[in-house]
């Protein structure tokens, strides 16, 4: 057994501390170099004129120069990030920028206020602690909270003259602002992502299913009140979805899939 005295010790200690700092200090720099180093490597804003001749600005995520470092975060996961970009920034934060008509000049006043948007910049952050440079250790998640996130992406979204339903698939988040107290955004993106790229996947059949689910509840009589008909048809839908097995496999594979870049990890399910 090897004993120390307190000096010894406290030496020790420090050593220990300062070798610590120093490997966080070289993962940061990794990181750094890499595509999270500079935002114009992934985003870019464009002016985009509307069919009434008004033109807005529109953020989007651009393909990654695959020689840079850590490319496949954003190139594998595009509406993953896309899908933050659009619900997590400020248009406020923006005003400025709608009089810049020069392309170069726009992107170079965007930048540096997307960079410190306070709703999207704190998620890039967090994203390169947990899966980049591995300082911050992922939250665990369970199959029933990214179920009950994705289903929301179902929406019934009115009723026509004929007294039809109409129905969307990923289309706005108002039914997520509506119905979670505390926002996941990371989850989120993750199942929009997962659900508008197979939603036309003859593997999961969940177009299908969604229009089958639409067309039970449409038999149903849930009230002479349009807005509270509607209202009723939206909670219906959400519990047909979450019923779907094959939503559930379309999750889990994705998942799978995607989970050495994705800022959680999903926790097993009870045999």
């Amino acid at each position: 057994m090897i004993h120390l005295n307190i000096g010894q010790y406290q030496r020790l200690k420090n050593s220990v501390i300062t070798l610590l700092f120093l490997f966080i200090g070289i993962n940061k720099t990794i990181a750094q170099e890499g595509v999270f180093s500079d935002y114009n490597n992934f985003l870019v804003i464009r002016p985009v004129e509307l069919l009434d001749k008004t033109t807005i600005l529109t953020q989007d995520i651009k393909s990654v120069d695959t020689s840079l470092k850590g490319a496949e975060y954003i190139n594998k996961q595009p509406l993953f990030w896309n899908y933050l970009l659009v619900n997590y920034t400020e248009p406020e934060h923006y005003k400025s920028l709608e009089h810049i008509n020069d392309t170069v000049a726009l992107q170079q006043a965007y930048i540096p206020l997307v960079t410190i948007d306070a709703s999207f910049a704190p998620l890039v952050t967090d994203y390169v602690d947990k899966v980049v440079v591995k300082t911050v250790v992922r939250d665990t998640v369970s199959m029933n909270e990214i179920v009950n996130i994705a289903v929301k992406f179902f929406s019934i979204t009115r009723i026509t003259e004929k007294g039809e339903y109409v129905g969307k698939i990923c289309v706005g988040v108002n039914d997520i602002k509506n119905t979670e107290t505390k926002r996941k955004p990371y989850i989120e993106a993750f199942t929009f992502n997962a659900i508008w790229k197979n939603r036309n996947n003859k593997q999961y059949n969940l177009h299908p299913y969604f229009i089958d689910a639409i067309t039970k509840i449409y038999a149903l009589n849930l009230g002479v009140n349009n807005e509270d008909r509607l209202l009723r048809a939206q909670g219906a839908l959400f519990i047909q979805m979450l019923q779907s097995d094959q939503l559930i496999k379309l999750l889990e594979d994705e998942y799978n899939s995607d989970k050495d870049i994705l800022p959680f990890i999903l926790k097993p399910r009870s045999s």
